[in-house]
């Protein structure tokens, strides 16, 4: 019987059911879509034994469940480690003369049936994405990461649910997307069952284990619990009901925008030193760097509204992106854009004294037209052809021209009319997946525009209009005609109309439309000089600072040196 399960291993040949599909490093897109037609029902039951050494390896073990629809092929599973990791693999309880090429597990379709299969594999947990230290550890999976620690298919589109159990040192703590169900003390070790997740994708698979001290609170009936590290003990006393209460405002908030209630088994948060980054969204299990939610006393009102959008974004995060999840990483962007866009309906009412709309403008504006304007500007939808690139996927065009779209979006549907549509579009596809043409074609049943052509302008195509006439409410996106002379008139201007004005003469510099550089550079001083609005100053030291290091003859910029010292530091006197 070995040798025939060697031969099969070694030949692949039709009687062993070979692939048709290449084996590719990453996770293709092919591989990917042959996977999501003929697999169902996964479960992930996993083991991992954390050992007090960070150094030393993690032993684990996966069982993997899944209906299989076509057992003619072999079957690919993703696992981005070396082949010495895997200790045994056995499917269908008989053990399984597999092929390890080019990070994946391949299973011969002599060894697999139609109907329900297990694959039982003992393995050494690859750390990559574990983000060990002496004392904690965490996982970071997003977007395929996942699969550089244990064996899966790495594929947001394949929604499994997840059985864990940690066995981590007895003095550790552990947090993960789904209640704990059992918790065995021992005096050298401590075992954490957890219950059975909902269906998530797998790059919102999480724990986080170690040496944390542990706060639980309740708002409205919910338990929370967060996870933290912090040694001042007053900073942690400060922040602590602010930091509940802004969950709990969220939630609210969001389960009365979407007409669905919070769809899963809890909602915790780690705080993690050094994270990675502001937070990250794991189902049930938020991670969140430290500092970004206990801040130093008296904190600017700026470092505020940051920890309350970032809360707000993360918690929408539990409906856009977790509860409905793009199809492929060419729609990422689609659960970013929706996570900006409720955390700014969430808490802008709450900060009154901010002008909200100029806050749009300064921080989106000149971010996505410093892409937008070049020959290399791309797409909000981008082609992905494997998970391998999805890091290209990221960027300004993301982050800051999709808030753009999706408020003209707004603007074009209605804001009842899109409410209704993404109520639909999360009950249609909640605890599944979906295209962002897919939720186009809800919304285009609520409006006579022809938001296909809409949408194709605004997320297919690169770049932005040209000469667009001039932009004083600061909700056109494009190089718009501006007269410098307005500026003449600054102080009758309302605050967007100044942002506006700076992005739009600055954008004719740039484009050479604005020829009379160092005028518009003596305007910048006067404006630092004299302008009380922070939002309004840091735009102008900006583009004062790129024309005077960029734009101005070396011997022009030595004779103003003087001036531009005397006037920042006037500027920085006059500050409270």
């Amino acid at each position: 019987m070995k040798k025939v399960l060697a031969m099969c291993a070694l030949l692949f040949t039709s009687a062993c059911g070979q692939s048709h599909l290449p084996v590719e490093t990453g996770v293709s897109l092919e591989l990917a879509q042959h996977r999501a037609a003929i697999l169902s029902k996964v479960n992930y039951t996993l083991l991992f034994e954390i050992p007090v050494n960070s150094s030393e390896d993690i032993p684990a073990h996966a069982l993997i469940e899944f209906e299989l629809s076509d057992n003619s092929e072999a079957l690919q599973l993703d696992f981005r480690a070396r082949e010495e990791f895997i200790h045994a693999v056995s499917t269908n309880g008989i053990d399984t003369a597999f092929q390890f090429k080019n990070e994946h597990i391949i299973l011969p379709a002599s060894a697999l049936r139609t109907g329900n299969n297990t694959i039982d594999i003992a393995f050494t947990a690859g750390t990559s994405s574990l983000n060990r230290n002496p004392d904690y550890l965490y996982t970071l999976f997003v977007p395929d990461r996942a699969r550089t620690a244990f064996p899966l298919f790495d594929q947001p589109d394949l929604k499994a649910s997840y059985q864990l159990t940690l066995d981590v040192p007895a003095k550790w703590t552990a947090l993960s997307n789904a209640s704990v169900a059992a918790v065995t003390p021992g005096t050298e070790r401590t075992l954490y069952r957890f219950e059975k997740t909902a269906l998530i994708s797998s790059y919102l698979f999480s724990f986080v284990a170690g040496k944390f001290e542990t706060i639980t609170q309740k708002r409205n009936g919910r338990s929370m619990t967060m996870l933290h590290r912090e040694t001042d003990t007053d900073k942690v006393a400060r922040n602590i009901d602010q930091i509940f209460d802004l969950h709990s405002q969220s939630l609210a908030w969001m389960e009365e925008y979407t007409g669905i209630d919070y769809p899963y088994q809890k909602l915790d948060f780690a705080l993690i030193p050094s994270f990675q980054y502001g937070g990250m969204e794991h189902v049930g299990a938020i991670q969140y760097r430290a500092s970004s939610l206990l801040l130093d006393e008296s904190p600017s009102d700026d470092l505020v509204l940051r920890r309350a959008s970032l809360i707000a974004h993360e918690t929408a995060h539990m409906w856009f992106g977790n509860l409905v999840t793009m199809k492929w990483f060419n729609d990422v962007w689609t659960k970013e854009v929706f996570a900006s866009f409720m955390a700014g309906k969430i808490i802008n009412p709450g900060f009154p004294d901010i002008d909200h709309d100029l806050n749009f403008l300064t921080s989106h504006y000149p971010q996505a037209y410093a892409v937008d304007r070049t020959p290399g500007a791309n797409p909000i939808r981008q082609p992905l052809p494997n998970l391998d690139n999805a890091g290209q996927m990221y960027g300004a065009i993301i982050y800051h021209k999709a808030p753009i779209m999706m408020r003209q979006l707004e603007l074009l549907v209605g804001e009842q009319q899109l409410q209704d549509g993404l109520q639909e579009y999360l009950q249609n596809y909640a605890f599944g997946n979906a295209t962002w043409p897919e939720l186009i074609d809800i919304l285009d049943t609520k409006t006579e525009a022809d938001l296909g052509a809409w949408s194709n302008v605004w997320v297919n195509t690169p770049g932005r209009p040209e000469r667009l006439i001039a932009n004083p409410d600061g909700m056109g996106y494009g190089l718009h005609t501006v007269d410098i002379r307005k500026l003449e008139n600054w102080s009758g201007l309302s605050p967007v109309e100044k942002g506006s004005l700076l992005i739009d003469l600055y954008e004719n510099l740039l484009a050479g439309s604005l020829t009379d550089i160092e005028t518009y550079y003596l305007a910048l001083l006067d404006i630092i000089a004299t302008e009380q609005d922070q939002l309004l100053m840091d735009l102008a030291l900006n583009q004062a600072s790129r024309i005077h290091h960029s734009f101005l003859p070396d011997k022009r910029r030595n004779a103003y040196q003087s001036q531009l010292e005397k006037t920042l530091w006037q500027a920085m006197l006059a500050q409270a």
